[in-house]
């Protein structure tokens, strides 16, 4: 007998002998290594459908001279059986995967980082702004000095920002975002060429850095999170609950029962 017929033989029992559960349960564990979990998971599962199903006897009858076909005109026996199969090894792959370990420290880490970033992420862009608008040419009126030297030291110095999660070694203010042509409208318009009137130094102040250098640790703390999230493949599971949604929409609404629970197999 395989655990799913030793499933349904239990339930099937217990239906009918209520009062002897707990040695039905002990048998299907120490026989059949079935947990109690799995067995009230199939217990909801088999109350849900009979309620939404009705009486199969009626279905069975009603197409006993079809072959292939007991439970629906919709679909036959072949399909319904592929169908519950794929829900119980959706089933059995989230099962394997487990509860994320909410307590581990990697964990409790990677949503401190995120809730601090949501905060401090906002405020930095409103910051950053305005100091950008605060900036101002070191040689007013010869942007066509500094147009050139700046795309230069973009081509050279960009990649190495590929080193950071977040910072960047130069700050680019970005295309389109300024009507000089020699600055590739923003492309290569670099802040640590300009000068900040707040603090007589290129670039931007210390406080909005700061913030940087923050945001670029909580970033590399986030990456690492993911990486193991994704290691465990916890990431996984939501794609699992959806065909499982899936799944289960298509079982209700052709309130179908597990093949073994009418002789099926």
């Amino acid at each position: 007998m395989t655990k799913k017929q030793a499933l349904a033989e239990a339930w099937i029992l217990s239906q009918k002998y209520p009062a002897k559960s707990s040695a039905i349960l002990s048998k299907l564990e120490d026989t059949f290594d079935i947990s109690v979990d799995e067995f009230n998971t199939y217990d909801s599962t088999m109350v849900a459908n009979r309620a939404l199903g009705g009486d199969k006897s009626v279905a069975s009858d009603k197409f006993a001279d079809i072959p292939g076909f007991s439970q629906s005109e919709n679909m036959s026996d072949d399909e319904i059986l592929r169908i519950f199969q794929a829900k119980e090894e959706l089933e059995a792959k989230k099962a394997d995967i487990g509860s994320p370990p909410t307590e581990a420290e990697w964990w409790k880490a990677g949503l401190t980082a995120e809730q601090r970033i949501e905060k401090l992420r906002p405020f930095y862009e409103v910051k950053k702004s305005e100091e950008w608008e605060q900036l101002e040419s070191p040689l007013p009126g010869l942007g066509f000095l500094t147009g050139p030297v700046q795309f230069l030291t973009e081509l050279v110095g960009a990649p190495l920002d590929h080193r950071f999660d977040f910072k960047e070694e130069l700050h680019e203010r970005g295309p389109f975002t300024s009507f000089n042509p020699l600055t590739g409208f923003g492309a290569w318009d670099i802040a640590e060429f300009n000068v900040n009137p707040r603090t007589g130094e290129s670039g931007f102040s210390p406080e909005l850095l700061a913030m940087e250098d923050e945001l670029d640790s909580l970033y590399g703390i986030k990456r690492k999170f993911m990486e193991q999230y994704t290691e465990e493949g916890y990431g996984e599971v939501g794609g699992i609950d959806r065909d499982l949604a899936s799944l289960n929409q298509i079982i209700m609404q052709n309130k179908l029962l597990p093949p073994e629970t009418l002789g099926e197999r």
